[in-house]
């Protein structure tokens, strides 16, 4: 059969004795007319209607691929993908050339639309192809972003430090301002999981500086290197300092962040508060950050929210809700569809690790202690060395209740040697009992003068300083379960008229203060019952019982 081409002309073939809607062929036969009748496929390729369907022109796909990028920036994905859908059925009624150019950038988009729901293997797929392609410069640049995000998730580190790095751009588009933010914070987050914590949190700096210094605001984007920063001053002991960053960022992660900074966001907040003590705020942001992620539809969040709060309620002794939350989770894993690598193995992680905590908290068992083991060693094959340095820390403790003394020392020295050089703190004070056992009995093995390991006796000097004064005996007898601690006598007074429905100014005349000082006072109560709204911080004081 010859080849058919179809001309670019829009006329068609009127007459009696043909279709309505044929291409014309320049005066000569349709092919569809031809004496040799065409095979089923010629005639699809050949027959192409030539009446504009979808009414799509070049300038509306253009603005509809603008459009589609707003929602993306937006985190509004689900709008995004379909608003990509409809540009795609447009496609046939532009020139081919034309066409070709806009399938390729719209597929482009849908992998960035992928990535922030969180399908890394869906985003990596669609990008690895582009790169095969002959695109323009910028887009293969995001191409390779996606293909770095994709790795880095997958633990595909060969992959990930063999593709090509771009130079940030501090000054520039907007569209490179993207990009550099989103290439720095995924080296932020790779160098943090390696325990290369000076160069995460300089890399997540300089994010952020790019980010507040882009022409435009980038969305939630921006809170991206923000709670990486948090998360290292964390890791380092700084706990003030990482409040006040993700506190200040907290609406900006539930209106437009991405799962990822969401995800670490949360889990830090609510690690603060259980440092402090407050077991009833840390419980609180779990459950909103659970809320959050069922509406975004995000299972990996949601399941580390459960594992989250069953970790919680194991080390204030609530065995039946930590017990409740494994079952939700497993539940949530059992139903859950399977489909991107990473997710997966997330949801896995935290469904055996609360299987086995749970299970731990009712009769200490060597399963337990073997199936921990397992999930470290898992973590260190992938070159995740900072979820490692966690998990040791856990494993530590339960092989010394089951009497395994010798490997539950060398594994936490071990652990330190590695950990605190690299700069991690605060991982060895959340732990219970017994890690503040294996912490002195380090202290006094390993600090004794000439020792080989002595170089960590400094830091565990300061380690024991911290743990004793977290776990003395008035603190522990009055632990402060919620912000209510925090909130003076004053803010208690302004925020019961606010549930009331008061505004400021009839607040300012009821209290005889000015409603510049009432203004002070709810930004204030904003920022330690982390609210955006005064409805939400209402809701939060009534369910922490401070109204």
């Amino acid at each position: 059969m010859t080849e058919i081409a179809v001309p670019e002309s829009r006329e068609m073939l009127r007459s009696p004795d043909s279709p309505a809607l044929l291409p014309a062929l320049g005066g000569g036969a349709s092919p569809c007319l031809s004496s040799e009748p065409p095979s089923p496929l010629g005639y699809l390729v050949g027959c192409r209607t030539r009446r504009n369907l979808t009414g799509g022109s070049q300038s509306q796909v253009r603005r509809g691929l603008v459009q589609a990028r707003r929602l993306v920036l937006a985190s509004q994905i689900d709008e995004a993908l379909c608003a990509i859908e409809q540009i795609e059925r447009q496609l046939d009624d532009v020139p081919p050339a034309a066409a070709q150019r806009f399938r390729a950038a719209a597929q482009l988009l849908r992998a960035v639309g992928l990535a922030f729901q969180d399908n890394s293997l869906g985003a990596l797929s669609i990008a690895l192809s582009h790169l095969k392609g002959n695109g323009p410069d910028w887009d293969r640049h995001t191409a390779v972003t996606l293909c770095r995000l994709g790795s880095w998730q997958l633990g595909e580190f060969d992959v990930f430090y063999s593709l090509p790095r771009h130079q940030p751009r501090p000054q520039g588009s907007k569209s490179r301002a993207i990009s550099s933010v989103l290439d720095l914070s995924i080296e932020a987050a790779a160098a943090l999981g390696q325990l290369r914590i000076p160069t995460a949190k300089r890399l997540a700096l300089d994010a952020s500086a790019i980010a507040e210094a882009a022409p435009g605001s980038l969305g939630g984007l921006s809170a991206l290197p923000a709670c990486l920063t948090a998360q290292v001053l964390y890791e380092e002991g700084l706990l003030d300092q990482a409040d006040r960053i993700l506190r200040d960022r907290l609406p900006l992660i539930n209106a437009a962040g991405s799962v990822e900074c969401a995800l670490r966001g949360y889990l830090v907040l609510a690690r603060i508060a259980r440092h402090r003590m407050q077991h009833d705020f840390a419980a609180l942001l779990l459950h909103d950050a659970e809320a959050l992620a069922e509406r975004r539809g995000w299972p990996r969040l949601v399941a580390a929210c459960l594992a989250e709060r069953a970790t919680l309620a194991l080390r204030e002794g609530r065995l039946k809700e930590a017990r409740l939350c494994f079952e939700h989770l497993d539940h949530r894993t059992k139903t859950h569809r399977a489909g991107s690598g990473h997710i997966d193995a997330e949801i896995a992680r935290y469904h055996t690790l609360t299987r086995w905590r749970v299970s731990w908290a009712e009769a200490p068992s060597v399963d337990a202690v073997a199936a921990l083991r397992q999930v470290y060693h898992h973590a260190i094959e992938k070159r995740n060395l900072y979820l490692g340095c966690r998990l040791a820390v856990e494993l530590a403790e339960m092989l010394a209740v089951i009497g395994e003394a010798e490997e539950a020392d060398a594994l936490m020295l071990h652990t330190l040697q590695v950990g605190a050089a690299a700069g991690l703190y605060q991982v060895f004070l959340e732990g219970g009992e017994g890690s503040g056992m294996l912490l002195r009995r380090a202290h006094a093995r390993y600090g004794a003068l000439g020792s080989a390991d002595s170089e960590v006796h400094p830091i565990l000097g300061s380690l024991l300083s911290h743990w004793d004064a977290r776990h003395s005996e008035g603190q522990s007898a009055q632990p402060a379960n919620g912000a209510g601690d925090t909130l003076s006598a004053r803010e208690c007074e302004i925020l019961g008229l606010i549930d009331e429905g008061f505004p400021n100014k009839r607040i300012a005349r009821a209290l005889a203060i000015s409603p510049e000082t009432v203004k002070s006072h709810v930004k204030r109560i904003f920022l330690k019952l982390a609210a955006s709204t005064r409805t939400e911080a209402a809701s939060r004081a009534r369910s922490l019982g401070l109204l």
